[in-house]
């Protein structure tokens, strides 16, 4: 059943604040990275690498917890279900725990020759291309909506041209980045959680949109993957 937020949003039992529910949702990693990485700690958490790790998790999550709730521009019509903001720290608080214990104990291989490593400089290339595709798309959703016109309407710029939900699209390919430059538990848990919750959804916004806009929406679009799926 479709996430109580966005679109799906009315559909909601308990509603909020779309801002607050963002920073309900995504509050748990911090916390949990910062409980688990930098007080509690490890054999390997004053190490180089697992600080430049810690870094990539702290700069992702300052974005996403805090800097994109803040800039949401949300109709008035628009809620967040609390039930969802309170349940999802069971992904969520994981993610930093797996994520703190990877990089502060168990990531035996992230030692200086890691950084020359292929795995972590595809990883690295990946992550970075594919946050700043995250902000570039974020800030296309944002605009969409112009004051004193229609709440929905459809997006078409960057990979919006061949995908129903280019911001699920980049936020997966951001993700496998950080897999591979973690090469770690953390890593691939985040990404199976996130692939198996957004592909499915990617294909429910599809057949909101022709319900919404019928032959106006570009019937060649996939979901999620361009040319695939």
């Amino acid at each position: 059943f479709p996430s109580g937020y966005g679109r799906y949003g009315a559909n909601a039992f308990i509603k909020i604040d779309n801002r607050l529910g963002w920073w309900l949702l995504e509050i748990p990693v911090t916390v949990s990275f910062i409980y688990f990485f930098f007080i509690k700690g490890g054999p390997q958490a004053g190490n180089l690498v697992p600080r430049i790790m810690a870094g990539i998790m702290c700069f992702h999550y300052a974005y996403r917890g805090w800097i994109f709730p803040s800039l949401m521009r949300p109709h008035p019509d628009s809620s967040f279900s609390l039930i969802l903001a309170l349940s999802s720290p069971l992904v969520t608080a994981t993610h930093g725990y797996l994520s703190a214990r990877w990089f502060a104990q168990h990531g035996k291989h992230l030692t200086r020759r890691w950084l020359r490593d292929p795995r972590f400089l595809l990883g690295l290339v990946m992550y970075f291309s594919g946050f700043s595709m995250i902000v570039w798309h974020d800030n296309i959703l944002r605009n969409l909506r112009q004051p004193g016109g229609p709440r929905y309407v459809i997006p078409n710029e960057g990979l919006f041209q061949y995908v129903t939900c280019a911001q699920y699209l980049v936020e997966l390919w951001t993700f496998f980045g950080f897999f591979l430059l973690s090469w770690g538990p953390n890593g691939l848990f985040i990404f199976c959680i996130s692939f198996a919750n957004l592909v499915p959804r990617a294909s429910r916004a599809t057949a909101w949109y022709v319900e919404k806009f019928g032959d106006e929406y570009p019937a060649d679009r996939r979901h999620i993957f361009p040319f695939i799926y």
